[in-house]
């Protein structure tokens, strides 16, 4: 009886755990130029104020451009089968040297009732995790990148900045991702408002 009890326990504490299970993701959008360099934890403490998936938009002259260019995008990834996989390459990263951090992506990752943190730098291939630098895999980066939407907020001719993506395939994917969202708007309709996004990006970064 005693092992049944302790045989059940275990069951249920680990379908808890597995249901917790989730990867939270915060990054800028596109390709974006800070005149200070950004801490890890500065994105670490925006994604704990939103942990429910919430936007800030860039505002001009009063107007919040709604579902166009959001300042900071958090989401999340619960498919089991992902979470696994990306959980399974994050044992084939390697020392890095240490860098400058200048954050541009905040990952923490829920699992099993642990938690771990990938912060991304400007520079695709710079991560840190759990405060040290490291390589990470190839599809480590497609995965967090891809199932985010992180593509997506990137021209055409900015994807040769990844070095994952000199896969044909994963290419193919990522492009996709950009071309489901010019489907949605074209920053091309918009160039003035551009312009006047960047200087107010500058100003707040």
């Amino acid at each position: 009886m005693r092992y049944l009890f302790t045989t059940v326990l275990i069951f249920i504490l680990t379908g808890c755990n597995s249901k917790n299970d989730r990867i939270l993701i915060t990054y800028d959008p596109g390709l974006v130029l800070t005149n200070v360099a950004r801490r890890c934890e500065k994105l670490a403490a925006i994604q704990e104020l939103h942990p429910k998936n919430e936007y800030s938009y860039v505002m001009s002259d009063g107007l919040i451009l709604e579902y166009l260019i959001p300042q900071i995008i958090d989401t999340f990834i619960v498919d089991k089968i992902v979470i696994d996989r990306i959980v399974e390459l994050l044992d084939k990263k390697t020392q890095a040297p240490d860098y400058s951090e200048d954050a541009r992506m905040y990952v923490t990752i829920k699992k099993n009732g642990k938690q771990d943190y990938l912060c991304f730098d400007y520079f695709p291939d710079q991560v840190k995790y759990n405060g040290q630098s490291y390589s990470m895999d190839k599809e480590l980066l497609f995965l967090l990148r891809y199932y985010s939407g992180y593509y997506s907020w990137f021209d055409e001719s900015d994807l040769n900045w990844f070095d994952e993506l000199r896969d044909p395939e994963l290419y193919r994917k990522a492009l996709e991702q950009i071309k489901l969202r010019e489907e949605k708007f074209s920053l091309s309709d918009y160039p003035e408002l551009i312009k006047r996004i960047d200087n107010i990006l500058c100003l707040i970064y």
